[in-house]
């Protein structure tokens, strides 16, 4: 048993392991009870681009929380994790995951495995949904903060340069080449940058110009229930009308595909992280209702 400790949160208990036997970086931090036992089920945290464990502000409120309903938190270290998302993609990510939940299931018998998305980590949960060959192990996915990386990158003044040193890199056939500028403070290639900046691209899947029909093929594998929670304050959004009508459109395309017929949407206040207590106390309660509602039958 060992502590996860961040300066701003109390110590979490756990157990630290890696879980591919390749690659030793890949870590999971997998919460205990006060019995120091793991619960029944499991909750897998996935932050967004230079996040990682103990970096969301919930972390440890969520962790306390869950505990009480028999499911412990699961935080991951990956390849992109904190500021290494600009050497890999979403289908990185999806391979990272699908060991991880390999692991869970078959090391430490996890009887649920619910998916925790903020940010990022909302478009990893539909990619590995839609990919992964253990998409079917999931047995929920909560989005929290699930906006368009396209549109906050349009308004960035450095955008412009940043998109024509990439596209002639790609050009060149140099996708893979550091860009001379960073983006949110880390390295990137060319190709992760033009998949976050483009349109219809792997990253680019909750961008409020998409119509139903192209939300559909992002949105339709999901077949378990799903709670999305978005900011009225999110710091990523340019144009908070135009969030509104695509996070409608969302919700319309899961209703109308989506198997379970469990599909909840709300708006919290709060900006993108929920980095203040009154913003992700209501958070972290309705992800427990949502769970005690629908998973613990």
């Amino acid at each position: 048993i060992c502590t996860c400790i961040s300066a701003a949160m109390e110590p979490i208990p756990g157990v630290m392991s890696r879980f591919s036997e390749k690659d030793h970086h890949l870590l999971a931090f997998i919460s205990v009870n006060a019995k120091h036992m793991f619960c029944k089920n499991a909750v897998v945290l996935i932050p967004g681009l230079t996040d990682g464990m103990m970096t969301m502000s919930y972390t440890t409120a969520l962790h306390c929380e869950l505990l009480n309903i028999d499911y412990s938190l699961v935080q991951v270290n990956l390849s992109s994790s904190f500021y290494q998302f600009g050497f890999h993609s979403l289908h990185d990510d999806m391979e990272e995951l699908t060991q991880l939940v390999n692991f869970l299931k078959e090391k430490w018998r996890f009887n649920k495995v619910i998916f925790l998305g903020h940010s990022t980590g909302c478009h990893d949960s539909l990619y590995f949904l839609r990919y992964s060959s253990l998409a079917k192990s999931i047995d929920a996915v909560v989005l929290q903060g699930a906006v368009s990386d396209r549109d906050g990158i349009v308004v960035m003044k450095e955008t412009p340069s940043m998109l024509s040193e990439a596209k002639e890199l790609k050009q060149n056939g140099k996708e893979n080449k550091i860009l001379e500028e960073f983006h949110l403070g880390a390295p990137i290639t060319a190709s992760r940058f033009l998949s976050l900046a483009g349109r219809l691209t792997p990253d680019d899947m909750f961008s409020v110009d998409l119509s139903s029909d192209e939300l559909t093929p992002i949105l339709s594998p999901v077949q378990v229930p799903i709670l999305m929670c978005f900011s009225d304050k999110d710091d990523y959004v340019p144009d908070e009308t135009a969030q509104r009508n695509v996070a409608q459109r969302m919700t319309n395309v899961l209703k109308q595909h989506n198997s379970s017929g469990i599909v909840e949407a709300l708006y919290l206040h709060g900006n993108h992280g929920l980095s203040d207590k009154e913003f992700y106390e209501p958070f972290v309660e309705k992800v427990c209702i949502f769970i005690k509602s629908y998973l613990l039958k």
